[in-house]
């Protein structure tokens, strides 16, 4: 019902686009000894701090529970039920932080946060990416100069392909152009408008100006050339037949230097 929208929270407790807010934390039983009760995101990952400001991580999380607000009322409660580590899709990236996210009642597991990607209740399918937003009606990264805010992303999502590409915000050394090039060559946001040209599973190859991501397999043509505003040329659109509402070179002129990324359709097996 509202697992949608808690996809960005405030670690100050201001209230996101849907009023939803973080009112307060309450530690689980690995944490709650030692006082650890201040909530963090370092690295894209979830930490927790205690007066000092010692940390702890990972599966020490589990059973922390968040307790947010709608309007200044409680509202729901969400707690880390299970944590796992997940290999990034890049060469040499670290691997990444994945939480198990539930809807609690009481001690009740109501449901996961992330739905339709799971075959368990506290299955760890969700990223946490620190001190930045997405707004994906426009496809565009909204950086946080205070590192406040941070977004809760599902396996599947744009985000979090972001993520596991190794474009994440905290745990890559990459800029928002860099990452608002990456949202819109994951997207398809050919035009630059936040239109997006594809559906959820059509199959692309793709590699990054850095050499971190490659091909895997043979390439049929090139799609596009990708920068943080669309795509630069297009030469055949992600899903065959696709009409785009607006014009766009052939990538003949251009090649992987021009841009953050390269796309290309696969070769049909």
């Amino acid at each position: 019902m509202f697992g949608g929208s808690i996809h960005e929270l405030h670690l100050g407790g201001k209230a996101n686009a849907a009023g939803l807010q973080l009112l307060k934390v309450a530690p689980g039983p690995a944490a709650a000894a030692g006082g650890f009760e201040r909530l963090g995101v370092v690295g894209d990952a979830f930490v927790l701090r205690d007066a000092s400001g010692a940390v702890l991580a990972g599966p020490a999380l589990v059973g922390t529970r968040l307790y947010l607000g709608l309007n200044g009322q409680p509202f729901a409660t969400v707690m880390i039920a299970s944590h796992d580590r997940v290999a990034r899709w890049a060469d040499g990236a670290p691997d990444v932080d994945a939480y198990g996210l539930v809807y609690i009642d009481g001690n009740h597991i109501e449901r996961n946060v992330c739905t339709g990607y799971h075959n368990s209740p506290r299955a760890p399918i969700a990223l946490v990416l620190g001190g930045e937003t997405y707004d994906m009606d426009a496809k565009e990264v909204r950086p946080d100069p205070e590192q406040q805010w941070f977004s809760i992303a599902c396996a599947g999502s744009a985000a979090a392909k972001l993520s596991l590409l190794g474009y994440g915000p905290q745990s890559s050394k990459t800029t928002p152009a860099r990452r608002q090039a990456t949202l819109k060559m994951i997207t398809a946001d050919y035009c630059g408008d936040g239109h997006s040209y594809t559906v959820d599973g059509t199959p692309i190859q793709w590699e990054n100006v850095t050499g971190t991501v490659g091909l895997t397999a043979e390439p049929a043509a090139i799609e596009a050339v990708w920068t943080a505003d669309g795509a630069l040329c297009l030469d055949e659109a992600r899903i065959a037949g696709t009409e785009i509402d607006c014009t766009l070179p052939r990538c003949g002129q251009y090649d992987l230097a021009d841009g953050e990324w390269i796309t290309y359709v696969p070769m049909v097996q």
